[in-house]
């Protein structure tokens, strides 16, 4: 980890919670009940649908360090900052490179911005159920919490035209990919003992030592940030 004992061990953490950490786990349980995928016939899908998921971002992630250990620092921000990138790759590998690069983010950024237009809604809706007491109930795409929460994502960020969000966005990222390490905790407690799981579902041996691992790497990397940030 770059600068480990500075900002860096912070800002890999909000890398975790702003690839995929967060919401797009939990929002991922309200597509599986849409589709209606229901028992342990319906685990082979699901871990289908998450292999791709996340193996596409695996290989974004490194194919976005490998570029960016390649090329000069860049000035600027948002679409000027990636049509300059195209640009230098353009001038290294051609311009068939450029447009590869450009419809890679444009595509990337696209699907990103449909996920989060229709998952967060979801969380936000269902939390208003079951504030009102309607725990368990099929979220309401076309009820009034779902749709004012897709004008509020639609107007809101239009405020970062004249605030800068940069160190909301990660303490956002930070908050967020705090699910990772509670959703191990959930998963030994819930996966490990008889009852609310069959036998045949209940944590294999990798699985537990992956968790275990999950657990302990937030916990080491807590303590180096409050190190840090106490002790300097």
């Amino acid at each position: 980890i770059p600068d480990a004992g500075g900002q860096g061990l912070a800002w890999t953490i909000a890398l975790m919670g702003g690839v995929g950490g967060t919401l797009t786990i939990v929002c991922y349980a309200y597509w599986i009940r849409e589709e209606r995928r229901e028992g342990v016939e319906a685990l082979g899908g699901c871990r289908l649908d998450l292999a791709v998921g996340y193996g596409v971002t695996a290989l974004f992630a490194a194919a976005m360090v490998v570029i960016g250990s390649r090329v000069p620092p860049v000035e600027g921000g948002g679409a000027t900052l990636i049509v300059r990138l195209g640009d230098l790759l353009r001038d290294e590998l051609g311009g068939a490179a450029r447009w590869a690069f450009l419809l890679g983010a444009w595509a990337a950024v696209f699907s990103s911005l449909l996920g989060v237009w229709q998952s967060v809604p979801y969380v936000f809706a269902d939390a208003a159920a079951v504030g009102a007491g309607r725990r368990g109930a099929r979220v309401d795409v076309g009820g009034r919490a779902y749709r004012s929460f897709l004008v509020a994502i639609a107007t809101v960020p239009a405020l970062g035209l004249v605030w800068t969000f940069v160190t909301m966005q990660k303490l956002y990222a930070i908050v967020g990919a705090l699910f990772v390490p509670l959703l191990a905790v959930a998963l030994l407690i819930l996966n490990g003992r008889s009852g609310p799981v069959s036998a045949a579902s209940r944590n294999r041996a990798a699985a537990i030592g992956l968790l275990w691992a999950v657990l302990l790497f937030f916990v080491a990397a807590g303590a180096l940030e409050l190190r840090r940030k106490f002790l300097g």
